[in-house]
């Protein structure tokens, strides 16, 4: 006997609301003059200033804020909800503005790492502290130490003749090998050496 599967498309059309129902309708598009908005300048300062924007970035940011919702109202993108009272519905809707550009400010790259002067061609990058300095050499000497203890031990005998200030004849004497083999297997484990350091 075969069953017929059972479909929930009607279901679905039942369930889901209809174009021009009244809980689908949006609100009417409201144009406000712009000093409405310029009228909230201090809450929108406030706004900023909590978001965590420089205080040298803040008056930028509020400029944005304001001509960003201007230029929404003149494409008819502020709805508000007639039942909710006017200055509290403009104060939301101006909160979701602020927090975009808040965002997008503080994530810019220039913005984390610039710091502005009045004359930039003085500045002078900072000098390294000393304890920069001794991080940086114990890095340093890490890296060569773990290079060399993976050169096969012909190399790392010879580099290390050569640290010890000996010529090419004296490793040749000491190696038991002529001086034209000497300076090209000294010269083979430099590339090595150089190989695993630039890894």
């Amino acid at each position: 006997m075969q069953t017929r599967r059972r479909t929930t498309t009607a279901v679905h059309e039942r369930s889901a609301p209809r174009r021009g129902h009244p809980c689908c309708a949006k609100p009417p598009a409201v144009r406000i003059p712009v000093e409405r908005i310029v009228a909230e300048r201090r809450w929108i300062a406030a706004l900023v200033s909590a978001g965590g924007v420089p205080p040298r970035d803040r008056e930028d940011v509020v400029q944005a804020v304001i001509l960003a919702a201007w230029m929404a109202v003149e494409e008819g993108r502020y709805r508000p909800d007639a039942s909710v009272d006017p200055r509290r519905a403009l104060l939301g809707w101006l909160y979701g503005i602020v927090w975009r550009k808040v965002g997008h400010h503080c994530k810019r790259a220039w913005v984390r790492r610039e710091i502005p002067a009045a004359d930039p061609w003085s500045v002078q990058p900072a000098p390294p502290r000393d304890d920069d300095l001794l991080v940086e050499a114990r890095e340093r000497l890490l890296a060569v130490r773990l290079a060399v203890s993976r050169l096969p031990r012909r190399d790392r005998e010879l580099l290390a003749l050569c640290a010890a200030g000996g010529g090419f004849r004296e490793i040749a004497r000491m190696a038991g090998i002529p001086r034209a083999t000497t300076a090209r297997q000294v010269g083979r484990a430099r590339r090595r050496l150089l190989g695993l350091l630039a890894r």
